[in-house]
C-alpha cells in the first residue's frame, strides 16, 4: 500500500513545547564555537532549554531538540539513503515541509500561521531563517545561533539567505527577543568587533578615514620639509 503524501492526522505535540533559551546549531565554520562551549562549565549548567540543528546536524549535534530539516524528505532519502534512513530512524522530531508516514518522528513547520505572524515571506529562502522565524512564533525569549556564517573573509565561499537572517533579528530586536552570536561569525560583521579603548563593537565605517587624512598630511609635511633642505642647484667648481 502507498504512504499518503502527508499525514495531517500525525501529533503535533514536538510543536507545542514553549522553550524560552533556545540554541539554534548550523553547520559553518562557527560551529566550532558551540562544540568548544560543550565542553565548558557554561554548557554544564545547561543554559537552553532546547539545542536546535538542521539536516546533517543530526550525526553532528548529539544534544538535539529539534531537528529541521526544510528540503523534502522524500528527495533526501532518494539521493542519500544512508542519510534517509538516519531521517527515518530519527526519535528526535524533524520539522519539514512534509510529514510522510515513513519518517515517524516528522512533524509539519507551520508555514503559513509563520508568515501571516512575519507578515513576510522573507523566511523562507533557507533552513536557519525558518528556524529563527519558528523561535519567533513560539515566542523564544533568548536565541543564540552559531554556524550561520553565509560567508567568510577570504572570498572563497558564500551562501544564500544571509540577508534573510539578518533581517530577522532586526525583527528580534523589534519584538525584545535577545539574540547572542558568536565572535567568529560573518554574520552581523561579528568577526569584525574589536575591542576600542573601554569599547567592544564594529569600528565605523568612514570615521578611520579621519585618521589616515591626518597621517597623509603629516606625510605631506614632512616631504615638503625634506625638499626644502636640498638646493635645487649646485654651481661646478672652477678647474672642472
Amino acid at each position: 500500500m502507498e504512504a499518503p503524501e502527508s499525514c495531517p492526522e500525525r501529533s503535533i505535540t514536538p510543536l507545542l513545547t514553549r522553550p524560552e533559551k533556545v540554541a539554534i546549531v548550523a553547520l559553518g565554520h562557527s560551529m566550532n564555537d558551540f562544540t568548544r562551549e560543550c565542553m565548558s562549565t557554561f554548557r554544564f549548567n545547561n543554559p537552553y532549554d532546547e539545542v536546535w540543528t538542521l539536516n546533517r546536524g543530526i550525526a553532528a549535534v548529539k544534544r538535539a531538540d529539534k531537528i529541521f530539516a526544510m528540503d523534502d524528505l522524500r528527495w533526501l532519502a532518494m539521493r542519500d539513503k544512508a542519510y534517509g534512513a538516519q531521517l527515518q530512524l530519527s526519535t528526535v522530531p524533524i520539522v519539514t515541509s512534509t510529514a510522510y508516514s515513513e519518517f515517524p518522528a516528522a512533524v509539519e513547520y507551520p508555514y503559513a500561521e509563520i508568515k501571516q505572524f512575519i507578515g513576510d515571506d522573507i523566511f523562507n529562502v533557507n533552513t536557519v531563517a525558518y528556524m529563527l522565524a519558528y523561535a519567533m512564533f513560539t515566542q523564544v525569549k533568548e536565541v543564540a545561533i552559531y554556524g550561520a556564517d553565509f560567508f567568510y573573509p577570504n572570498g572563497s565561499t558564500a551562501e544564500s539567505g544571509g540577508q534573510a537572517v539578518a533581517f530577522l533579528l532586526g525583527l528580534c530586536r523589534f519584538y525584545g527577543i535577545q539574540y547572542k552570536l558568536p565572535q567568529t561569525t560573518t554574520l552581523l560583521y561579528c568577526n569584525k568587533i574589536v575591542q576600542q579603548g573601554n569599547m567592544v563593537q564594529r569600528p565605523p565605517y568612514g570615521y578611520h578615514r579621519k585618521g589616515e587624512a591626518a597621517k597623509l598630511l603629516q606625510q605631506e609635511k614632512e616631504e615638503k620639509a625634506r625638499k626644502a633642505l636640498v638646493p635645487l642647484y649646485t654651481p661646478p667648481e672652477e678647474g672642472f
